[in-house]
C-alpha cells in the first residue's frame, strides 16, 4: 500500500471520536492496546505524521460506530481511495444529520467533502 502526504489530521480525529463510542480515550486506548498519549495526540490533531498500518488496524479492530480500517487508511493518506468489496453500502439521512450539527461541525463536514473531492481528482 502506497503512503501519500495526504494525512488529514482533522478527519482522523473525527474518526477516533466516533470510534470511541461511549468509551473514554483511555478506555479506547486500553482496548486497542496502544499508548494513551499517542491516541490522545491523534484525537487532538497534534500528530504530524500519519500513524502506521499496525496502529490503524488495532484502532479498526476495536472501533465502534461502523468505523473500518479503510476509513482510517483514507484519512491517513494511504491507498488510492477506491472502495473495497468489504465496504458495505450504508444508508443515512445526510441532510438531517448535517442540520443537527453545530456550525463548527458543519465546517468540518465541508472540509472533509473538499478533501475527498480533491483526493479523487
Amino acid at each position: 500500500m502506497k503512503k501519500t502526504k495526504n494525512f488529514n489530521k482533522k478527519i482522523f480525529a473525527l474518526l477516533i471520536e466516533k470510534a470511541k463510542g461511549e468509551r473514554t480515550t483511555k478506555q479506547f486506548a486500553n482496548d486497542c492496546k496502544i499508548s494513551y498519549v499517542q491516541l490522545h495526540k491523534l484525537e487532538l490533531s497534534n500528530q504530524e505524521n500519519a500513524p502506521g498500518i499496525k496502529l490503524m488496524t488495532k484502532l479498526a479492530n476495536n472501533s465502534a460506530g461502523g468505523i473500518e480500517l479503510e476509513d482510517y487508511l483514507l484519512a491517513a493518506g494511504y491507498g488510492n481511495g477506491e472502495k473495497s468489496e468489504s465496504v458495505k453500502k450504508k444508508s443515512f439521512n445526510i441532510q438531517e444529520m448535517y442540520d443537527n450539527l453545530s456550525s463548527s461541525q458543519q465546517k468540518t463536514v465541508y472540509d472533509f467533502i473538499d478533501f475527498l473531492l480533491n483526493k479523487s481528482l
